[in-house]
This record gives C-alpha cells, sequence and structure tokens, in this order.
C-alpha cells in the first residue's frame, strides 16, 4: 500500500487500539486530529474481532462504530499469509499465533504497524519483510513529528 495522497498508511495491532479505549497515552493521541491529517490509521477483520471480547467495548459496544469511523478496514491478504506460513521454520521459535499472521498479511503494504507485542514484531523480523516497519505508539509519534 503506497502513501496515499501523502499520508502513511498505519496498521495499528489490538493492543494498540486497546490502549486507546482504556484512554491511554500515546495510543489516544494516534487518533487525535492532528494524527489524523498526518497518517491514515487501518485495521483488519482479526483486529476488530478482537475488540469484540474486550471489557472496554464489551459493556461499551458504542466505541466500535466510533473506531470504525477513525480506521480503514484492510483485507485480509491470504496470499501473504500463505507465504509467511510457508516460512514457518523462521517463525517456529518466535511466540506468534495464527491471527498474529493474519494481523502481518494486511499489514504486509502498510508503512507502519503499531504494537507492543515484541512477538510480533520478532517474527516480521525473522520473516525479512521491507514492510511494515514496526514501531510502538511512542516511536510513531516520534517519527512524525520530527518531520515536521
Amino acid at each position: 500500500m503506497q502513501e496515499s495522497n501523502g499520508k502513511p498508511t498505519v496498521f495499528l495491532d489490538t493492543n494498540v487500539v486497546a490502549s486507546y479505549l482504556r484512554g491511554e497515552s500515546p495510543s489516544s493521541y494516534l487518533f487525535s486530529r492532528e494524527m489524523g491529517q498526518k497518517v491514515h490509521l487501518a485495521i483488519n477483520s482479526i483486529v476488530f474481532q478482537e475488540l469484540l471480547f474486550l471489557a472496554e467495548t464489551r459493556y461499551h459496544p458504542e466505541v466500535l462504530d466510533e473506531i470504525q469511523q477513525d480506521v480503514i478496514l484492510l483485507p485480509l491478504d491470504l496470499e501473504k499469509a500463505e507465504e509467511y506460513l510457508q516460512q514457518a521454520a523462521n517463525l517456529r521459535n518466535q511466540i506468534v499465533h495464527s491471527n498474529d499472521v493474519l494481523i502481518l498479511s494486511s499489514a504486509s503494504d502498510c508503512d507502519y504497524l503499531v504494537t507492543y507485542d515484541q512477538a510480533l514484531k520478532g517474527a516480521l523480523s525473522s520473516l525479512s519483510a521491507s514492510k511494515p516497519q514496526v514501531v510502538t505508539p511512542e516511536q510513531l509519534i516520534s517519527q512524525l513529528t520530527s518531520k515536521v
């Protein structure tokens, strides 16, 4: 996925969206108007499904509607997932759930994957993928604000 309208596409892992739902900074800043002018936020159906099981959304389902207004819902890239699964030997020593492979497949063409999950970051590194750049919310904010 190329930068659209000059804005990079930023794929959000479930733990980052959960942090936003808890009102934690800097994840909350990713959903700010200022960041909305700099990036396109994205998730896929796996992240959306994982959000359904969080206490923050179970008791307040209306927040899912709010999130859907702020993010692009990317399709699963089954070809990319298959490619990653063929490299399963590289993932063997990583603690990676099958959902993570599907998350990585959707994020593969994004500019950034924002996560707090070190295992997911390690899994992507072991796949020798050039994209996306895996960062924490703090790192992304620092990179984007230093480009001003």
